[in-house]
């Protein structure tokens, strides 16, 4: 399986001849949605779903209700916790309900689903939900209005995955990014990446 980072939370998972596309937003390029033939999204938040460009797919999508509603397409496949579902011949599981908390007067802004991909690649959305099982590749966000890098660390160290990715990095610097890879990287005792835009990784 091949992953390709895109812009933010969005990455492209390949796998024989099929693409799986998760949280293709706003910040996403064109060329993130070239030949998806299934769509995972973790939220509502529009750095993560571009509704109008992913109306414009029609593949099917795997998410929650607030997305449902805002798509209103048979095509979309509403997932909760727990459950387990194929997608374009790619085996998924969906964990958690909330999304991070960005202040608390605020409460929880919305629900947000995790995806664990073939049992290999965990994508947790806007969370520090964490998967029941050990994993290849954590996807690991490393910015955002709702993240800290002490729990980011603890985030880190807490998955058990033989690799990290660094994903949800619009917002930082090169500055930043390099704290992150300092931070989560070397204080999450495990190999990470922090990949550009259109790099990729095989997962074996």
């Amino acid at each position: 399986m091949r992953l390709t980072k895109f812009a933010h939370a969005c990455v492209r998972l390949e796998k024989d001849g099929k693409v799986l596309l998760i949280d293709p937003g706003t910040f996403s390029e064109d060329a993130a949605f070239e030949n998806a033939d299934a769509v995972l999204v973790t939220h509502e938040h529009p750095d993560h779903v571009d509704v109008e460009r992913l109306r414009g797919l029609q593949v099917p999508v795997f998410t929650t209700a607030g997305v449902a509603a805002a798509l209103n397409d048979e095509r979309v496949t509403v997932v909760a916790d727990g459950q387990s579902f194929d997608a374009a011949g790619f085996a998924v599981r969906a964990y958690g309900k909330d999304h991070a908390v960005i202040l608390p007067e605020l409460g929880v802004p919305c629900e947000n689903i995790g995806y664990l991909v073939d049992d290999a690649v965990y994508h947790p959305g806007d969370s520090f939900t964490q998967p029941d099982r050990e994993v290849h590749t954590n996807l690991v966000p490393i910015s955002g209005p709702w993240f800290s890098t002490a729990a980011g660390v603890d985030y880190a160290r807490s998955v058990k995955a033989e690799q990290t990715v660094g994903i949800h990095n619009a917002l930082l610097s090169g500055i930043g990014l390099g704290m992150m890879q300092r931070w989560i990287g070397e204080a999450g005792g495990r190999p990470y990446h922090g990949l550009t835009s259109g790099q990729s990784l095989e997962i074996n």
